[in-house]
């Protein structure tokens, strides 16, 4: 008995994954734009602890490396409500306080010295993409996720597409998420592009992001805890995780000199 219980715990997890119902495309990838949509539209101001390592690489090995404690404010735009605008203050760099400002080159531009590589904006713009099943420019496959509560949905490019009715795509296109089908949540994003892509469309290669809940005031939201990227050759990489949650409680003071709203904490 000892000896088949294993084999027994195996045909019972590959019975539930094979009872579970999977939606199809047409029924999930509607729920996913409706949760980014509701996700977009009520994510608070809020500040978040970042700590990030970014690394330079060169014939597979570790050349440098830079690590970095911010504080992270993610401000809604007062002109788009689907906006969050990035501030950052950077408390600690390898251990110690900035003697200056850092100034932190962007992934959209060649880093020719070592780090940093450093990637931000990730807590909107990740969980949305464009299309919907059936069109002439996407294929979609949703199959078993990592948990029983949780589907797969991946998606690419049509190789057979016409260029002209889907014009704008990048290159080597793939994006999987890890959904729960009810609901469209999204708990894990893995996204990739080619290089070339990646510049024109002022983005990132490759993008790994997972998600939890966190509470900002009375509610609970699934946000960013830790994410990866690296570039084309993947000799800059970026790994950041993300900690201690809490609403930005912003004010709006009103001068007769200036009527434009002055956000403080």
């Amino acid at each position: 008995m000892k000896k088949t219980l294993p084999w027994l715990l195996l045909l019972a997890a590959a019975s539930s994954v094979g009872a579970q119902q999977l939606p199809t495309p047409e029924e999930l990838v509607p729920r996913i734009h409706a949760y980014a949509k509701q996700y977009r539209a009520s994510v608070p101001s809020f500040e978040v602890d970042e700590s990030a390592v970014s690394q330079a690489w060169e014939d597979s090995q570790l050349k440098t490396e830079m690590k970095l404690e911010m504080t992270l404010r993610e401000i809604r735009s007062q002109d788009n409500s689907d906006k969050l605008q990035d501030s950052y203050t950077f408390r600690l760099v390898d251990g110690k306080p900035p003697k200056r400002e850092l100034m932190l080159p962007s992934f959209k531009r060649k880093v020719v010295i070592a780090p940093p590589y450093f990637v931000n904006g990730i807590f909107i713009n990740i969980i949305g993409f464009g299309g919907q099943p059936g069109s002439h420019c996407t294929n979609y496959r949703v199959s078993a996720g990592p948990t029983n509560s949780t589907v797969k949905l991946e998606l690419w490019n049509r190789p057979d597409a016409d260029p002209e009715e889907c014009p704008d795509r990048p290159e080597e296109f793939h994006k999987t998420l890890i959904v729960e089908p009810d609901t469209g949540r999204v708990w894990h994003v893995t996204r990739s592009m080619s290089a070339e892509s990646a510049r024109l469309h002022h983005d990132v290669v490759f993008a790994d992001v997972e998600f939890a809940p966190q509470k900002l005031g009375d509610d609970t939201f699934l946000l960013p805890v830790r994410f990866e990227s690296h570039n084309g050759p993947n000799d800059r990489r970026m790994t950041a995780t993300y900690s201690n949650f809490h609403r930005y409680a912003a004010t709006v003071k009103l001068l007769e000199s200036n009527p434009l709203p002055e956000v403080g904490p």
